[in-house]
């Protein structure tokens, strides 16, 4: 398999992910977008078979505030959807499929950034600064 690229969006089985609730969940036929997210240094690793990413869904039923927006044709989207940031979620590399594409630096950040604020490691609102005396 040829290296695996932070912020490539690769087509997967859907039934290979996860999308919670799982009890109304619709597993699809045709495969679903996978954005990886893990750093360039695991994913060339050869021993290291285990990527970190998340699935991305056209469906706004179950959209967060965390979710990333894809407009049509970005990264190789073929329709507008989502990056689901909550469902993030290793995936064997062997599993990843077509790439499709990769996600602008600024969007690959925008995720990274929702990320880190789902996971609290920073604030969703713009902290004050204090003034130098």
């Amino acid at each position: 398999m040829a290296a695996v690229v932070i912020g490539g969006l690769y087509l997967v089985t859907d039934s290979k992910l996860t999308l919670l609730p799982s009890e109304e969940r619709q597993v699809h036929d045709e495969r679903r977008r996978f954005v990886v997210l893990s750093g360039s240094e695991t994913n060339s690793e050869l021993g290291w078979p285990v990527v970190l990413g998340c699935p991305v869904s056209a469906s706004t039923r179950y959209r967060t505030r965390f979710d990333v927006r894809l407009a049509f044709g970005e990264a190789g989207a073929s329709k507008k959807c989502w990056i689901r940031v909550p469902a993030l979620q290793p995936l064997l590399k062997e599993d990843l499929e077509d790439l499709t594409g990769t996600l602008t630096a600024g969007r690959l950040a925008e995720t990274q950034a929702r990320l880190a604020q789902y996971l609290g490691l920073i604030s969703q609102k713009a902290e004050p600064t204090e003034e130098p005396h």
